[in-house]
C-alpha cells in the first residue's frame, strides 16, 4: 500500500513538486464522490414519515459522530463544526474501505500512502491554527507555551520548548498513526492470502480428504477482512476524534 503500488496516469511536475495523477489520487476522488453520494443519497431517500433503512442507518452514524466526537470534544461549538467533522469521518472511512476492494493491482487505501495522510494531517493542523488565531489571537500561543498551571521556574524555561514540540508533533502523529495502521492491516491480509493460496494448492494435490479441507485456509482471510473493516471504522473515528479535539482546544476561551 505504498509507493511500489503507485500507477502514474498523468505525469505532472510544478516547481520540482510531483503533482502527477496516480491511482492514489483517483482513490481520493472516488472516496470524495462516495462520501457525497452516501450522505446526499441518504437525504434524498429519506421519506416524509422518516422511514427508510438506508437513511436511518446514515442518521444513526451521524448521530454517533455528533454525540461522541463533535459535541464531546467541542461542547457548545460542536453543532457549528459538526458538518466538517462528519465529512472528515466519512471521507477517511471510504478511503480506508477502498483498500479492501479485491483488485490489488489498482485499488489501495489512499490512507495507506504517507503522502496522503501527511497532507490531510497538515490541512487539519493549518485549520486548527487558523481557528485558534482567529478566536484568541497571539494570546492562544502564549497561554499554550507558557501554561499558568506550571511552576514559574518551569513555565519560562522547560515548558515552552516542550509545548512547542507538542504542537508540531500533532500533524506528524496524525499522519503516521493512520498510515501505519492501514498499511499494516492490508499487508497482513496480503501475506495471509498468499500463504493460504499456497496451502490450498498443496491440499488440492493431496488425497480426497485433504481436498475437502482445501477451503479452510481461506477462512482466515475472511476473518481478517472482517477485522480490517472494523479497523477502517476505528481509524476514521480516531482521526475525526483528534481533529475535533484539536479544534475544541483552539476554540476554548481559556487554556
Amino acid at each position: 500500500m505504498g509507493e511500489q503500488h503507485m500507477l502514474v496516469h498523468v505525469p505532472f511536475q510544478l516547481f520540482g513538486i510531483n503533482l502527477s495523477i496516480t491511482n492514489f489520487v483517483v482513490m481520493l476522488f472516488v472516496a470524495a464522490g462516495m462520501t457525497f453520494v452516501f450522505l446526499a443519497g441518504a437525504a434524498w431517500a429519506l421519506r416524509p414519515t422518516g422511514e427508510g433503512r438506508f437513511p436511518n442507518m446514515v442518521e444513526a452514524m451521524l448521530e454517533f459522530v455528533r454525540e461522541n466526537v463533535s459535541d464531546a470534544c467541542m461542547g457548545r461549538h460542536g453543532a457549528h463544526w459538526f458538518p466538517f467533522v462528519a465529512s472528515v469521518f466519512f471521507f477517511v472511512l471510504f478511503c480506508n474501505l477502498l483498500g479492501l476492494v479485491p483488485i490489488p493491482g489498482y485499488f489501495h487505501a489512499a490512507t495507506g500512502n504517507l503522502n496522503v495522510t501527511a497532507v490531510m494531517a497538515i490541512l487539519v493542523f493549518l485549520i486548527v491554527q487558523t481557528v485558534a488565531i482567529k478566536s484568541h489571537g497571539v494570546k492562544f500561543y502564549l497561554d499554550v507555551l507558557f501554561p499558568k498551571s506550571a511552576p514559574a521556574i518551569l513555565r519560562y524555561t522547560l515548558m515552552p520548548p516542550i509545548e512547542f514540540i507538542g504542537i508540531l508533533a500533532r500533524p506528524f502523529s496524525l499522519a503516521i498513526r493512520l498510515f501505519a495502521n492501514m498499511t499494516a492491516g492490508h499487508q497482513i491480509v496480503l501475506v495471509l492470502l498468499t500463504g493460504d493460496l499456497i496451502g490450498v494448492t498443496y491440499l488440492l494435490k493431496q488425497g480426497i480428504f485433504m481436498k475437502i479441507l482445501a477451503p479452510l485456509p481461506l477462512v482466515g482471510v475472511i476473518v481478517m477482512d472482517g477485522f480490517e473493516i472494523f479497523v477502517a471504522f476505528i481509524q476514521a473515528f480516531i482521526f475525526a476524534l483528534l481533529t475535533a479535539l484539536y479544534l475544541g482546544e483552539a476554540l476554548e476561551e481559556s487554556h
